[in-house]
């Protein structure tokens, strides 16, 4: 399954556009961040597959290029969100007797975008798209020399649905908790999601944001020379200021 990421990015702009018809009623959030993440799980092209567990130091030595970000509008009872992330990867993975050696070469683009309707003032219904494109490169190679590589590009759109909960913890300190599962063979296998956030107001405008994120995904297509496998859970700490106007 094939989609352009041009549609997608068009179809946010456009989602963005329409949420600013009223721009005085809603409240605007913007988040730059940092995820500390670790990688653990399979990438596989064809007949060649490669093992990748990173830690978080590992992603900082090889991560090429990297951005995350997240804009929030909330009106009353209704919210949109829209997730970026990108990361530009390349790794070298070795056995642990050090006879195999994979080196994996991947580009990474997740956009989600989410609706959210508030059934009380602390509990939010969530229901949206999450886009994920992919660009690997893989090499493995054995003991006597021998090599086997493989390229593909992949890209698929999941539905998500799933909850948020946030609460105030004292005048300054709020904590949200947020779970969401996808897929369902739409796009991957199946995807899930968990985020727990803890936010501190400095000021109106100004807040620090510290989370632990996880997320899981299972991704199947093709078949033969054809088939790519991409079996992932990416997870760790994040760090971000989020800006209100």
């Amino acid at each position: 399954m094939s989609f352009s990421i041009r549609k997608i990015l068009a179809g946010v702009a456009l989602l963005a556009t329409t949420s600013q018809v009223n721009a005085g009623d809603w409240q605007h959030e913007i988040a730059p961040y940092v995820w500390g993440s670790a990688m653990d799980g399979t990438v596989g092209i064809g007949s060649v597959t490669a093992e990748s567990s990173l830690s978080f130091s590992d992603i900082l030595d090889n991560l090429e290029f990297g951005f995350m970000g997240t804009y929030r509008a909330s009106k009353d009872r209704y919210s949109i969100t829209f997730d970026a992330i990108y990361m530009g990867l390349g790794a070298t993975q070795k056995s642990r007797n050090g006879f195999l050696k994979g080196d994996i070469d991947l580009d990474q683009v997740g956009l989600a975008a989410d609706f959210g309707y508030a059934l009380s003032e602390h509990f939010t219904l969530l229901a949206g798209l999450r886009y994920t494109d992919l660009d690997a490169q893989i090499e493995a190679s054995g003991p006597l020399g021998n090599t086997l590589s493989a390229e593909e590009q992949q890209s698929w759109v999941d539905p998500v649905i799933g909850a948020k909960v946030s609460w105030p913890l004292a005048e300054r300190w709020s904590a949200t908790l947020r779970g969401d599962i996808g897929g369902f063979g739409v796009g991957s296998e199946f995807a899930m999601q968990g985020i727990a956030t803890l936010r501190w107001q400095v000021s109106p405008r100004t807040g620090v944001l510290l989370a632990y994120r996880y997320l899981e995904m299972d991704y199947e297509d093709g078949s033969g020379d054809d088939f790519f496998l991409y079996d992932m859970t990416v997870s760790g700490p994040a760090m971000g200021v989020v800006f209100t106007f």
